[in-house]
């Protein structure tokens, strides 16, 4: 295991906040939270548009499964260029959308959520920042209350999205068990944090810090965080990263592997491990790949070359604040392996405007 000095690192000391933070943003959003959702439900809304973009986005796909597991509603991902350059005629006005923007400049998002609005429809702006352009859009506003984050690779502000967004799911689904793990994340992150997942990151790494590229390999709620971590590789580390669902691998994608791109493997969810499972075996046999297995269960850890043992409790939509803070805690340890700071990504802006 390699040494690295942290104390100057945003990024670290941002993963480290975040429990205590995001119990301060559950409190503060819960009542305007179970507003939203009341309105949601008399008014009988049953499709939901998202809008954002990079782990905003990401934040919002793990919603997207969320909404469609536990409420009546059909979720969808925006494609903003359809309204704010190819003038769409999409009417929303028997639509939830949520808006998500760390710093609140997004002019794409903007103007979905004011067509929505516009349109007679619910649109939910999220933000971390409050004086921006996102904080008066639509029709309602949550703010991440996670503090100004200087990180440039988005730890906390991802997380308060996530959350916020399933807090929204519990509260439109009237579900008191998914409401429950909403209420547990914070102590969630703590937990994975105390479970010296660090040190066990700092041991895998040296499978990845002369790797040219990665793949990770997930499904279900593992496989919309894996859309995150594929983003944080890719701006701490300038590795090359690709994230599959692993039953879309073997129809195609499978031919691009390569012995010497290791692979990362998410089974955190007993109704999607068995495919996961299955294509670790095939790939072990047919490609001899190195791999790190991340799971919550023990009996799964001698699939990896290396492991990462999670809290047995992160299970299926409990997986999602564990597998988050490894994202995290695994793009900041691979930078500094690999020589760089991951609090300066080259031509990265943490203002980032898209039309």
């Amino acid at each position: 295991m390699f040494t690295y000095d942290v104390s100057h690192s945003d990024l670290h000391r941002e993963i480290y906040e975040q429990p205590e933070l995001m119990k301060v943003c559950i409190e503060k959003n819960e009542e305007n939270v179970k507003e939203i959702a009341k309105l949601v439900r008399e008014r009988r809304i049953s499709k939901v548009v998202l809008v954002g973009r990079g782990s905003s986005e990401h934040a919002l796909i793990v919603g997207k499964y969320a909404f469609e597991v536990y409420t009546d509603a059909v979720a969808s991902m925006c494609s903003p260029s359809v309204i704010t350059r190819m003038n769409g005629k999409m009417n929303l006005g028997d639509c939830l959308v949520i808006g998500i923007s760390q710093c609140g400049m997004a002019q794409d998002a903007y103007t979905v959520l004011e067509k929505c609005k516009n349109d007679g429809g619910i649109a939910v702006s999220i933000t971390n920042e409050r004086e921006c352009l996102m904080r008066n859009a639509g029709t309602h506003y949550l703010n991440m209350e996670v503090e100004k984050e200087y990180s440039f690779t988005a730890g906390k502000s991802y997380m308060a999205s996530t959350i916020l967004v399933l807090l929204l799911v519990a509260y439109i689904a009237e579900n008191e068990s998914l409401l429950k793990s909403v209420h547990d994340m914070p102590s969630m992150i703590q937990k994975t944090l105390d479970s010296g997942m660090e040190e066990n990151i700092a041991k895998a790494v040296t499978l990845f810090r002369n790797a040219n590229d990665i793949t990770i390999l997930a499904r279900g709620f593992s496989f919309a965080v894996a859309h995150e971590t594929e983003l944080k590789i890719m701006e701490a580390s300038y590795t090359i990263a690709k994230t599959y669902s692993s039953c879309d691998y073997p129809h195609g994608p499978i031919a691009t592997t390569r012995r010497f791109t290791p692979v990362i493997f998410y089974l955190t969810d007993k109704t999607t491990d068995e495919s996961t499972l299955s294509l670790i075996q095939k790939l072990q046999n047919d490609f001899s790949i190195s791999t790190l297995v991340v799971t919550n269960k023990e009996e799964y850890v001698s699939y990896g070359n290396e492991a990462i043992l999670l809290p047995k409790e992160a299970e299926g939509i409990d997986a999602v604040c564990p597998l988050a803070v490894f994202s995290q805690l695994f793009c900041c340890i691979l930078a500094f392996a690999r020589g760089y700071n991951p609090d300066a990504p080259v031509g990265l802006s943490k203002v980032t405007v898209t039309l």
